[in-house]
């Protein structure tokens, strides 16, 4: 079983800066990379859990550097390559430095150009007859999103194959707060429980059962 590191991510911390991480952050986040290192794969996904809010500053950033709107799927995916990303880079990281990804920010801007692709001018439609492409159906199930994804994206295909260890239900309600806080909401158990006919406390519930049994098939 892969133990877990005790991060609250109710306690105010700026992930972004380096001075400003308490002492106990910053030594859950050394054993984080340490684990990354010695290549325990369930540590990646820990190390996503709690720099989430923080990579997904750092994609809509350079995002909005591009003139580019993304999606809140988009964001999480991007998010999700970025931890592995860390996890190969952590044998390099050195505790005393940056934040992990601080440091590893320039890797992360460049996932965000890998995802959108090559950049060109627009084309003249004057001179082109172009059809209308049909309007694809909404996918309000996050985890029917995540199936689509893991199609081309090996770390969404992942994710998925790990979330098979639970329920669909239990699946759905951890991958409904994962997009929640990645749109910035501040109280997703609150929306994801209005979804699902649950109380919000339930929802956290089920958000920390899923959390921890993904690190016990890592």
């Amino acid at each position: 079983m892969v133990r877990s590191v005790g991060i609250h991510r109710d306690v105010a911390v700026d992930e972004d800066n380096t001075a400003a991480a308490p002492e106990a952050f910053r030594s859950a986040i050394d054993e984080l990379m340490a684990r990354c290192a010695a290549g325990d794969h369930g540590a990646v996904w820990e190390l996503h859990t709690v720099a989430e809010p923080a990579l997904s500053r750092i994609v809509r950033s350079e995002a909005r550097r591009l003139d580019l709107r993304l999606h809140a799927e988009d964001v999480l995916d991007i998010t999700l390559d970025a931890a592995i990303e860390i996890g190969k880079l952590a044998p390099s990281w050195k505790p005393d430095g940056a934040l992990p990804w601080v440091w590893a920010r320039l890797r992360i801007n460049g996932l965000v150009h890998d995802h959108v692709g090559t950049f060109a001018d627009e084309l003249d439609e004057t001179h082109l007859e172009l059809v209308e492409p049909p309007v694809p159906d909404r996918i309000d199930d996050p985890l029917v999103a995540l199936r689509l994804l893991a199609r081309r994206h090996p770390s969404a295909r992942f994710l998925d194959e790990r979330l098979s260890a639970v329920s669909e239900r239990d699946a759905s309600i951890y991958l409904s707060v994962k997009v929640e806080k990645a749109a910035g909401n501040r109280s997703p158990a609150v929306t994801v429980g209005v979804d699902h006919g649950l109380r919000p406390d339930a929802v956290r519930k089920v958000f920390q059962r899923v959390t921890e049994r993904l690190g016990e098939v890592a």
